[in-house]
């Protein structure tokens, strides 16, 4: 009798104690529509405003990648961006899709740093993790906004062709 008591008993306590025990929260899903081929983002002979060569290089291969649907390296790349504090023109939803932009010769810990978009100079955030705080959305595959502080600011870019 008592060995087929004892794991009931066993297993009711630990029910018992995994009761009381808070669960990890599930991490949002992220909404990611399907990938659409742009030839509208494809590189041309730079952007306007201008950004600095880094930069430009950059921003000239992730273009190419998200053109051509190619895979991008953080999970978050190709989501919808909600523009919940409507620093971009109002547009239905999913219509902006938000990307990476991490910066070569930035890496964790770097401090914030002038950026110079055209004439005007902004300044980058505190890059605290790899992704870093700068960004491309895209609008409608083919609005193209940069923005160098983690959505603070943004800068629409046009490629030159």
């Amino acid at each position: 009798m008592m060995k087929r008591t004892l794991p009931l008993l066993l297993s009711a306590v630990f029910l018992a104690a995994c009761a009381g025990q808070p669960r990890a929260a599930a991490k949002p899903q992220r909404e990611r529509p399907p990938c659409e081929r742009s030839a509208a983002l494809l590189p041309g002979d730079g952007l306007e405003p201008a950004l600095d060569p880094a930069r430009t290089a950059a921003a000239n291969e992730l273009l190419a990648k998200i053109a051509a649907c190619a895979a991008l390296p953080f999970a978050e790349d190709h989501t919808v961006f909600g523009n919940r504090e409507g620093r971009l023109p109002p547009r239905p939803r999913g219509y902006y899709l938000e990307y990476s932009f991490p910066v070569p010769g930035r890496d964790i810990g770097d401090v914030p740093a002038e950026v110079m978009v055209g004439t005007v100079t902004l300044v980058s955030g505190i890059i605290s993790s790899p992704r870093g705080p700068e960004r491309l959305v895209i609008g409608g595959g083919r609005e193209i906004y940069y923005t160098p502080d983690h959505y603070l600011h943004f800068v629409e870019l046009k490629i030159k062709r």
